[in-house]
């Protein structure tokens, strides 16, 4: 599906507008540990068509819900296909997302004890100007500490873990594959 949402804004012109992603539906799925869905970049769609690189904002749900991970902290780290770290750490917690920040090993967390709930982070990423399609994918960590950027987590200062993002790589030597795309941002010249 996202092949042919590129294809389809390699096509358009650069002022035509790109559809927005259907709500509701799952984006990206790490089996048994979270989803993302109703990806949005710099307010558009999943798939946007730009004149340059530069920082640009993401929004998305994440429903993080990982039974198996027992008290380990997890995060939902963020970045481009064939970088060599994450550009982001998006979300922080226990075993479930939702039921608010707290400090959880210093770092702000989610540690829900109910029902996993979906929530919304923002967070910026930054694409190179080399046109082309630059694909945004994710994965997940467990390095005990990462940010929440849920809009109460964006409310608290809080640092970037360097180690977080190397996660990037930890299992994957070419980072996340394909399958891991939630998003394009399109350079063209």
């Amino acid at each position: 599906m996202k092949s042919i949402a590129i294809a389809l804004a390699l096509a358009l012109t650069p002022t035509a507008a790109v559809a927005a992603p259907s709500r509701g539906a799952i984006d990206f799925e790490e089996t048994s540990r979270f989803k993302i869905r109703n990806v949005v970049i710099d307010g558009r769609s999943d798939v946007i068509k730009v004149q340059k690189g530069g920082t640009y904002r993401v929004a998305m749900e994440v429903l993080h819900d990982c039974g198996f991970c027992g008290n380990a902290v997890n995060q939902v780290i963020v970045g481009l296909a064939g970088q060599d770290r994450a550009q982001a750490s998006v979300w922080n917690g226990k075993q479930r997302s939702g039921g608010g920040a707290k400090r959880v090993n210093g770092a702000v967390a989610e540690d829900n004890p109910g029902p996993a709930q979906w929530v919304g982070v923002e967070f910026d990423i930054t694409v190179p100007s080399e046109p082309g399609p630059h694909a945004i994918r994710a994965r997940y960590a467990q390095n005990y500490y990462g940010r929440l950027l849920t809009a109460e987590g964006r409310a608290i200062a809080q640092q970037e873990y360097p180690d977080t993002l190397g996660w990037w790589k930890v299992d994957r030597p070419n980072g996340p594959d394909v399958k891991s795309t939630i998003g394009y941002v399109i350079v063209v010249p």
